[in-house]
């Protein structure tokens, strides 16, 4: 019973579910948002996909490791996201529509975020970096993978206008969406840790 297909696929929904909920009550403080995304990414793919560890354990180990880089990154996300918002509004505020070619442009800023935020945190999770220099390198990767980049975003707008429209299923979507992402990541991660001289290499499985 317990080496069927509908047991291991009752037991990964649960776990998605699982660490889905870990990512919200971690992402309450809302600074503490990188940290908890970086976490829920390596627990997806570690713990779910390559079946290494326990759930809530490597999701903590995760958190905390994490943490300091995890949180200056959010921040400068965070900074990016107010400053686009600023620039809505005050356009909006000067009597431009909605979908003006100046209201476009004042919400620029938010197109870099949308193509590189799925890919930072599973970079952090993953690779040790300063904060400049992770920006820097998840801005080269969305560059260079413009397709993985695009569906990316559009997985992210997805989860989002899903969460809108209805907000109590809400918390059982972090899971999963972290699965999508990685199957959209992961082949590109892989490409520069193939060669890791890791002893428990289990991102390269």
């Amino acid at each position: 019973m317990k080496d069927s297909a509908l047991y291991r696929a009752l037991g990964w929904i649960i776990d998605l579910v699982v660490s889905g909920l870990l990512w919200i009550v971690c992402s309450l403080p809302v600074f503490t948002v990188g940290a908890s995304s970086a976490a829920l990414y390596h627990t997806v793919v570690k713990c779910i996909r390559h079946g290494r560890g326990s759930l809530s354990r490597v999701f903590w180990e995760s958190f905390r490791g994490n943490f300091r880089i995890g949180t200056g990154v959010w921040l400068v996300y965070l900074a990016a996201l107010a400053v686009g918002a600023g620039n809505v509004i005050a356009v909006r505020q000067l009597g431009a529509e909605a979908f003006s070619p100046l209201a476009a442009l004042a919400g620029v800023i938010f197109l870099p975020v949308a193509l590189t935020l799925p890919w930072v945190f599973a970079y952090i999770s993953r690779f040790e970096n300063t904060v400049g220099g992770s920006l820097k390198f998840v801005g080269y990767l969305a560059v260079k993978n413009p397709l993985r980049s695009l569906l990316l975003a559009a997985e992210l707008f997805a989860a989002a206008l899903i969460a809108w429209l209805i907000p109590y299923i809400a918390p059982l979507l972090p899971g999963p969406f972290a699965m999508l992402f990685s199957l959209t990541v992961e082949p590109v991660f892989r490409q520069y840790t193939a060669d890791a001289a890791v002893e428990d290499a289990w991102f390269n499985e």
